[in-house]
């Protein structure tokens, strides 16, 4: 598999990235976790909008579906780990282009958040890294997952319902597709947990910990396409470890650890690229390394996509029949985009 990159802007201490369609035309959505900016960036003309210059703080961007090119995006994160201020903001696309945004909810500390449903019904589920009531984060107070019912305009939920306590360091987050619902992962120091909204609203929200040991971050991919999906997990908070586990039993088995020594991993993302079943993961520190990973000859081989940028996040794509990855490269503030081929001779 070949990895061709373009860089598409300077974006100082790069963290967040989506993909936004507007009007059936692609936007690149990059922010900053400090005080900098979010940028859109035309897919075709790599013309640059910009959404704010320096509110920063963004750590999640959500595509709202059916919205047309509208998404939420979390602002105020910041500084790091003092986010009493945290809050999620509504973006809207304009007559002319550009986009404009306005206050959806405050949520101190959220540090990702999504939309799920279950049938017709929108969930919001907010993933608060520190309950605390201090500006500074303080760990000894552990975090929470937070969920409401949501109409269809997507209005901002009038209350929010706790439905997990005492998750230190909530920072992990895999959303599952299932088909007539959407489930997630969540990630903390007490383990990796399973959510899923209730089955009418009003009943219980299913929580259930599959994993015992402190996490930070996780994905999920059937990458040796036995029909049961591995769990690739980042260990410890922000950690040195990307293992991938296997279903064995009521539980999981390691069966494969990254063997270059790493730190501060932060990028695991898992799906198909190039009709290949792949993890993708990524380190801020060392050699920075963003690395793949599939299933060759009876067991998982590495691929070297770059070193030395240090992602943050990654958004894998497909837009008219070609795969692409965007990376958010902390280490070199730097918004980039990867056109994934088969070959080096592919255009």
């Amino acid at each position: 598999m070949v990895f061709v990159k373009e860089k598409l802007c300077d974006v100082p201490a790069c963290y967040a990235v989506n993909a936004i369609v507007r009007d059936e035309k692609l936007y690149y959505a990059f922010a900053s976790d400090d005080r900098g900016p979010c940028y859109l960036i035309d897919a075709q003309t790599r013309e640059r909008h910009t959404l704010w210059a320096e509110d920063g703080g963004t750590m999640s961007i959500i595509p709202l579906p059916g919205r047309n090119g509208e998404f939420l995006i979390s602002q105020k994160f910041l500084p790091v780990f003092a986010s009493l201020g945290a809050q999620i903001m509504r973006a809207y696309p304009e007559e002319g282009g550009g986009w404009r945004h306005e206050l959806w909810l405050k949520l101190p500390y959220v540090h990702r958040f999504d939309l799920l449903h279950r049938g017709e019904q929108r969930y919001f589920l907010g993933c608060i890294l520190s309950d605390t009531t201090q500006p500074a984060a303080d760990f000894s107070v552990p975090g929470s997952l937070v969920a409401a019912p949501i109409d269809q305009d997507f209005s901002p939920p009038d209350a929010l319902q706790t439905i997990a306590t005492g998750m230190t360091r909530n920072h992990g987050y895999w959303r599952i597709d299932k088909g007539s619902y959407s489930a997630a992962l969540t990630a903390c120091d007490e383990g990796v947990f399973y959510v899923e909204p209730p089955e009418q609203e009003g009943c219980a929200w299913k929580v259930e910990k599959i994993l015992g040991f402190p996490a930070s971050d996780i994905a999920l991919c059937d990458i040796d396409g036995d029909g049961e999906e591995e769990l690739a997990v980042i260990e410890p908070f922000h950690g040195n470890h990307f293992r991938v586990y296997k279903k064995a039993g009521q539980g999981y088995e390691k069966i494969y650890e990254y063997p270059r020594e790493i730190a501060f991993t932060h990028v695991v993302w898992g799906g198909e690229l190039m009709g290949a079943r792949v993890f993708l993961g990524g380190c801020r520190r060392m050699d920075r390394d963003f690395f793949l990973l599939r299933w060759e000859n009876g067991r998982i081989t590495e691929q070297m996509v770059e070193t030395g940028a240090g992602p943050s996040n990654i958004a894998p794509f497909t837009w008219q029949g070609r795969q692409y990855i965007l990376a958010a490269n902390h280490a070199l503030d730097e918004a980039a985009l990867f056109s994934v081929r088969q070959t080096a001779s592919q255009t």
